[in-house]
């Protein structure tokens, strides 16, 4: 097999910050809308979370799936098929002419969307030019917090303008076709790829990380880390439509700002991570998560946004932390591992938009935040105990 010498273009810079946001564009797009949801097909605000666990709950799925399954058929004729059908869900969900359905076509959206995100990091090493690959997995980085991001807005501004459930999910079509026909026209044929023998081959890598006591631990980590933004984002859009904040869906949606923090702040994450090892480094994070929480609590909006951001800067690091034990650690069936821990990141996910519900339904903001603090604190211990005595320590 020849080297790599594929060299990136704007073009395929652009394509690629595409990609990142549809990793992240669907799964939390109906959190400034809860609310208007549950008037809409008159349900409970509980039943209305569901449209953000029936995402998250779908890529947990398939996580740990997509890789192996991308190690057989191709990294780019899988994103386009995965593309593409994420966006016929989401066109699923806009014309949805009840509950049930626009669950199924959420639950579609996340089955498809791990056959984005585990695969272009995969794509992108092989096709590009290695001094370009670098920059381009930071640009898809940034796409998807972006991305994260846009669904979000987009929701809260489209509903605020047109007062209609089905045109929420309008921008995000757009977005997708868009990204559908960047990858189509815009990035090159993954000639380096080279198929494995068998698709279970892959797969039956991840029975022996399940006897794995350190690596099960540190899948809990990435549980309790989505579990925290989840139900963060989710009961916090909540509170802010309260009194005496009484925000709109749009300014809800322009405080989603916030996640664009940790994409300027993750790579110092990083540098942290090297200096002082991942136990130090998560205690630091974790502890500013919770302390984000417990300053959200004050009914003032910038308390809020200023507790909401050290949380969610609290999960993107936490999240390096774990990624990087999970690297250092495992040595054998590593993109096994990596689905586990994806597994069990979005299942935390899904459980995040359910747990806290009957709770916040009936004692309010205060007690999902309390609930929130005492997962995250026995992740922490539990980080504390796996990843003792590891070599990056």
């Amino acid at each position: 097999m020849d080297s790599v010498t594929v060299q990136s273009s704007w073009r395929s810079d652009l394509s690629i910050f595409f990609l990142g946001m549809c990793a992240l564009l669907n799964l939390y797009a109906t959190q400034p809308v809860l609310e208007q949801l549950a008037t809409q097909y008159r349900v409970s605000i509980s039943l209305a979370t569901l449209t953000i666990s029936a995402t998250t709950f779908g890529v947990a799925i398939t996580a740990p799936l997509a890789g192996s399954i991308s190690d057989r058929y191709g990294r780019r004729k899988l994103m386009l098929w995965a593309i593409l059908a994420m966006a016929l869900a989401t066109i699923i969900c806009m014309f949805s002419p009840n509950f049930t359905l626009l669950l199924l076509g959420r639950l579609l959206q996340g089955i498809a969307t791990p056959f984005v995100f585990a695969v272009a990091v995969a794509y992108i090493t092989e096709t590009f030019a290695p001094k370009d690959a670098v920059r381009l997995n930071s640009l898809y980085v940034a796409g998807t917090a972006f991305g994260g991001f846009s669904g979000r807005f987009f929701a809260g501004l489209f509903f605020d303008t047109f007062h209609s459930i089905p045109a929420i999910f309008l921008p995000m079509v757009i977005i997708l076709v868009l990204a559908y026909l960047m990858t189509l026209r815009w990035l090159p044929q993954d000639d380096q790829f080279v198929p494995s023998d068998s698709v279970w081959q892959s797969i039956a890598g991840i029975g022996s990380h399940l006897l794995d006591w350190r690596l099960l631990l540190t899948c809990f980590v990435g549980m309790s880390l989505l579990f925290q933004q989840v139900a963060t984002f989710t009961y916090g859009s909540l509170r802010l439509q309260a009194a005496p904040i009484n925000l709109s869906t749009m300014a809800v949606g322009f405080v989603f700002i916030v996640f664009l923090v940790p994409s300027i702040l993750t790579p110092f994450i990083g540098r942290l991570i090297l200096k002082v090892g991942v136990n130090t480094t998560f205690l630091l994070t974790c502890t500013l998560g919770i302390l984000g929480l417990l300053v959200a609590l004050i009914p003032n909006l910038w308390t809020m946004i200023l507790g909401l951001t050290c949380s969610c800067v609290s999960v993107f690091a936490g999240q390096s932390c774990a990624l990087e034990f999970v690297g250092q650690h495992v040595k054998q069936n590593k993109s096994a591992a990596i689905g586990l821990y994806l597994m069990s990141y979005y299942l935390g996910g899904t459980l995040g938009g359910i747990v806290p519900g009957p709770a916040y339904a009936h004692f309010g903001w205060i007690s999902t935040v309390g609930i929130i603090c005492v997962i995250s604190l026995i992740a922490l211990g539990g980080a504390q105990l796996s990843w003792h005595g590891q070599p990056n320590q």
